[in-house]
């Protein structure tokens, strides 16, 4: 319940916010201004307001309404977590009885899905996004904007995002309100669960211009979530005749654009603004992945061109109302030479960037993609909200704490070696991510590359654990490093190159002696 209050929700806020309230302090804004300190304060005092109200039902003077409605809400759910009707739930079906069906989920950003013991189903897409999700991916946008202009000194053209469907359904969709934060949208108080509907901030409102955004799904969201497409599509088409001019609305601009040459091409009008408007860029109907870890997988690649030529052709085929998968020459490369931004959420505290190949291969494929049409580097941003914060950070940020917190970090590697065979390997992964990475997006930084090659080659009892759980494992890890150095990303010294070398050799001689 405590983790749960540190959200605010609906018309409830957080403990932590209604603590710098009574100060007339915005939390926002503190974060904004990375004054996590003073922040931490309000954290605590929040922390003792909710241990006085659960040991003995006292609720401060000040700020006592806003405390009230967010304390009785927590207690609210904590009931329904004793609730637990699991065993009674499962008796009941067991005895032919009918079992109610219950959107689950993550109980911090959807306290609804409690009590348990009905019938779970993972997701609803008409539920999508969630009053919730729909803040929170607003926050995303206003980070993401905000950063690149502290950076830049100007506005984003255009921002590319990646959909991905299994993240959308656990978070109620941040990732699609990412989006809506953007082209500055919201949901219409006159819609319903049902059946949403969604209005124009106006500009004045917004602060801002309405920025443009390429959609990037995978295989899994087409499939899921086909209502989330047509609501994009129909957005864009009333952001498209949105009376504003092109410095309000970046979107409108760059369609125009393409309208224009699509015309010259020969289309015909009502075809030609279908396309102009469209944002939505996917795999083949049918198809799922980008091709690309088969090529850092297999070391099937010469230059860094070969993957992002692959990411653009995996994934070019336009998504709408009007069209399912249709190839259209030019259109996805028209989109991203505007794209200032490429972006991508972490939402999972099982995962950092350097956990899943995934990462690379969507991430860091489109990073490339754009590299490879406009002819330079879009800035790269992770936004991580597996917390109650919010926090946008550069590509290069996200990987060095992937980095610190996995293969350099002696608790996980102990954790892993405990498991026979699976533990070295499960280690090697993270070392051929490392290598899709450094392809996908040049943010692998140096130190990274000496610390690996002092821990893993210098280190003799390191080396001896990773032998004897996995000798395969071990010499892919010696691969991989000797790789980064011939591929021309690690500046490794003679001396390290040498010790790679001495160390792959001793295993082959161990290898023959087995066999």
């Amino acid at each position: 319940i405590r983790g749960i209050l540190r959200y605010s929700r609906n018309d409830i806020s957080s403990l932590r916010a209604i603590a710098a309230m009574a100060e007339g302090v915005d939390i926002d804004v503190l974060e904004e201004q990375k004054d996590y300190k003073t922040a931490e304060k309000y954290d605590m005092e929040a922390a003792a307001v909710f241990d006085a109200y659960f040991e003995s039902g006292v609720i401060p003077t000040v700020q006592r309404e806003n405390y009230e409605a967010a304390l009785q809400y927590g207690k609210s759910v904590y009931e329904k977590i004793i609730q637990n009707n699991e065993l009674d739930g499962l008796i009941h079906a067991l005895g032919g009885g009918y079992t109610p069906v219950k959107q689950a989920g993550d109980i911090y950003r959807n306290p609804d899905v409690l009590p348990t013991g009905t019938n779970l189903i993972q997701f609803d897409q008409r539920f999508v996004p969630s009053a919730t999700a729909f803040e929170r991916g607003f926050k995303i946008a206003e980070n993401t904007v905000k950063t690149y202009e502290q950076e830049k000194g100007s506005y984003p053209d255009s921002v590319a995002v990646i959909l991905w469907g299994l993240e959308t359904s656990r978070t109620q969709g941040e990732t699609f309100s990412q989006i809506l934060g953007y082209l500055g949208v919201r949901p219409h108080m006159k819609g319903n669960v049902w059946d949403p509907k969604f209005e124009l901030i106006p500009v004045v409102e917004l602060g801002r211009p309405r920025i443009d955004v390429t959609v990037n799904i995978c295989g899994f969201f087409r499939d899921m979530f086909p209502n989330l497409i047509d609501s994009i599509d129909d957005l864009l088409h009333q952001l498209y005749a949105a009376d504003e001019t092109d410095d309000e609305n970046y979107f409108k601009a760059n369609a125009k654009k393409t309208y224009a040459t699509l015309l010259d091409e020969g289309y015909d009008e009502d075809e030609a603004e279908k396309l102009a408007v469209s944002r939505i860029f996917g795999p083949k109907e049918g198809e799922y992945g980008t091709g690309i870890t088969s090529l850092i997988e297999t070391k099937a690649w010469e230059n860094e061109e070969q993957i992002g030529s692959q990411f653009l052709t995996s994934l070019r085929y336009v998504y709408s109302r009007g069209f399912r998968g249709r190839d259209v020459k030019g259109l996805y490369e028209s989109n991203l030479k505007s794209v200032d931004i490429v972006s991508q959420i972490r939402d999972n505290q099982e995962y950092e960037i350097t956990d899943l190949d995934h990462y690379y291969e969507f991430f860091g494929g489109l990073s490339k993609s754009v590299e490879l049409v406009k002819g330079q580097k879009a800035s790269m941003y992770i936004t991580d909200t597996t917390g109650d914060r919010v926090i946008t950070e550069s590509v290069d940020k996200a990987i060095n704490r992937g980095i610190r917190t996995r293969v350099l970090n002696p608790k996980w590697i102990d954790g892993l070696l405990e498991h026979k065979y699976h533990g070295t390997q499960k280690i090697a992964e993270r070392f051929e991510n490392v290598m899709g990475l450094a392809a996908t997006t040049n943010s692998v930084e140096q130190w990274i590359y000496n610390d690996l090659h002092t821990l893993y080659v210098e280190n003799l009892d390191m080396r001896n654990r990773l032998t004897e759980n996995n000798m395969h494992a071990y010499m892919d890890i010696l691969e991989q490093m000797m790789a980064y150095y011939d591929r021309g990303y690690w500046d490794a010294s003679d001396e390290q190159i040498a010790e790679i070398k001495k160390a792959f050799l001793e295993l082959e001689e161990n290898l023959e002696e087995t066999l």
